[in-house]
């Protein structure tokens, strides 16, 4: 769990770090979208069961064409696959 937690407070971090500086953000990213991740992410901190809460942001991105190759993207979708597995390890 520490890894899905730590992984959580860098994605927060990078999403805030993108609000913040709109010069470091890709023209493909809105604002909109950066918060609806955002508090996707606090939900799942929150609810820590993809029976109870799934993510909407996977299919967000795939919609909005965010390259798999960003590292926003990278941490979101490891953020993703740990989720989706938290039943797994407890």
């Amino acid at each position: 769990m520490d890894c899905f937690d730590e992984l959580v407070e860098e994605t927060k971090n990078e999403i805030r770090i993108l609000l913040k500086n709109p010069d470091k953000k890709p023209d493909y990213m809105t604002d909109a979208q950066l918060r609806d991740v955002q508090s996707e992410i606090i939900k799942m901190v929150r609810i820590r069961d993809p029976q109870k809460f799934y993510p909407y942001y996977p299919k967000g991105m795939a919609d909005a064409c965010w390259p798999d190759d960003h590292p926003l993207v990278i941490k979101l979708n490891k953020l993703w696959d740990i989720y989706m597995n938290i039943h797994m390890e407890v």
